[in-house]
């Protein structure tokens, strides 16, 4: 587990909670606000560790030493001070769509009720938006009367979910996403790809670290070059292929994530046309845009549209037919310049 020297960016955030230490004035509760995948459980386990670090404090840069026993059993995931709770299905496993239930919440008093031997103990709920109501209830009592040697830290993308009474009882620290050039640099050094890819998804990525190494990993980013190059043969003298190439889609377990990759590459195109192309997301595939031939930018913004109303059709609370509502969009769309 790292400590705050070994976390990329979040200066300021990190500032904000080495003066609550250094000052003795830390917080019960605290809210980690912001983009999905940007570091904040990173830096709320880099903060448990700081907090329960047992070398003195010699100079301003408050961090853990990384070598006291403390450090070492926050490294090997043994502490007792410290306990992480996140989102569960049905059957108890971890689950980034699932809830925070009842029973996770009473383990987390029975936790908290005993005092802590050294240091605080520290709680970190991740997914913190998607507790049961009855679990956000029991929870609320915690945090009206939470244990002199405990912290709470929620961590959430959607702070807004929350209860009004969670969120006026806790020390709210809002993250924004990390700099373009910090993930490039990031995605260069430790996964090997090539600087004009690395740009491209550091742009897509906005700011987040987990998004952009999904995206290499997954290969998502050979599979948009596909996608278009699909798109580019539709006619709109063919609808067969069309429907056929909608069913496809509407089978892919990514379909919201491609959707979005479409809107990019629309807006890209928009700009371009407008001759900002300073602007450009997906600045590897510029050549293409530059090869597409005359555009027509109301047709260019009505597809674009399109895109994003298709999303909103298929995702909650609408649950569209997924294939039927591709099958409308490639229709529309088969008719436009792609490459």
């Amino acid at each position: 587990m790292t400590g705050f020297q070994g976390i990329l960016g979040h200066a300021r955030e990190i500032g904000i909670l080495k003066g609550s230490i250094s000052s003795k004035r830390v917080a019960h509760a605290l809210l980690f606000a912001g983009p999905e995948g940007i570091g904040k459980r990173l830096v709320a386990r880099a903060f448990a560790k700081a907090l329960n670090c047992v070398l003195p404090r010699l100079d301003e840069d408050v961090d853990s030493c990384g070598a006291c026993r403390d450090c070492l059993a926050f490294d090997s995931g043994t502490h007792p001070n410290l306990r992480e709770v996140w989102p569960v299905d049905k059957d108890g496993e971890r689950d980034p769509l699932g809830l925070i239930r009842i029973d996770q919440v009473r383990e987390i008093q029975g936790i908290l009720r005993f005092k802590a031997e050294s240091g605080k103990k520290v709680v970190i709920v991740e997914g913190a938006d998607r507790f049961m109501p009855a679990a956000a209830n029991a929870f609320l009592k915690t945090l009206e009367e939470p244990p002199p040697d405990s912290v709470i830290i929620l961590v959430t993308s959607k702070p807004a979910d929350l209860l009004p009474t969670v969120l006026s009882r806790c020390q709210r620290i809002s993250f924004g996403p990390l700099p373009e050039d910090a993930v490039r640099a990031f995605l260069i050094e430790n996964k090997g790809v090539s600087p004009a890819e690395a740009g491209a998804v550091a742009r897509l990525s906005e700011g987040s670290i987990s998004r952009a190494s999904a995206y290499i990993e997954d290969g998502a980013h050979q599979l948009r070059r596909e996608v278009i190059e699909r798109l580019s043969r539709l006619s709109p003298a063919d609808s067969d292929e069309a429907l056929k190439f909608a069913e496809e889609l509407s089978k892919r377990d990514d379909l919201d994530d491609m959707l979005e990759f479409l809107k990019s590459w629309y807006r890209d195109r928009i700009v371009a046309f407008e001759g900002a192309s300073h602007l450009i997301a997906n600045t590897d595939m510029q050549r293409s845009m530059n090869d597409s031939g005359v555009e027509d930018f109301n047709r260019l913004c009505s597809d674009f549209w399109a895109i994003e109303e298709a999303k909103k059709s298929i995702a909650p609370p609408r649950y569209g037919n997924k294939q039927l509502t591709l099958e409308v969009l490639l229709l529309k769309l088969s008719g436009a310049h792609f490459m």
